[in-house]
């Protein structure tokens, strides 16, 4: 019985939040990304990593689908002129983005910006010979 209502609590929250089942996804996959490149960086700089930094990853997982899941919410029910959703997302990509840019300027010594910069200079440049 116990087993029964769980599966109806659960099928009736993937049925609510399946409109936001990419954004969900989207998220996750920056945040691996992320925890990726930072184990990466600690590797080349020579810091260690300890299972604290680790939780904070999966701390960090639930607290951006919530604030995602409230966005969505409040978008559905509060404020539906208002795309809480996209701007929730907006903002947390650009957050794991900016991480994204410090672990790779701690792998490579150089600022993501600045080599994204020069990457599409070169190939355009060499596209034109």
């Amino acid at each position: 019985m116990f087993k029964t209502v769980i599966l109806k609590i659960s099928i009736v929250v993937f049925s609510f939040l399946s409109p936001i089942q990419e954004q969900i996804i989207a998220v996750g996959f920056l945040i691996t990304v992320d925890l990726i490149m930072g184990l990466i960086a600690s590797l080349s700089s020579g810091e260690k990593f300890t299972s604290a930094r680790l939780k904070n990853t999966a701390v960090k997982m639930l607290v951006y689908n919530l604030l995602l899941i409230s966005g969505f919410v409040s978008e559905i029910y509060l404020i539906p002129f208002l795309p809480m959703t996209k701007i929730s997302l907006a903002f947390l990509g650009a957050i794991e983005i900016a991480s994204l840019g410090e672990s790779f300027q701690k792998i490579t010594g150089k600022s993501f910006i600045k080599y994204i910069k020069s990457y599409i200079n070169e190939n355009l440049n060499a596209t034109k010979k």
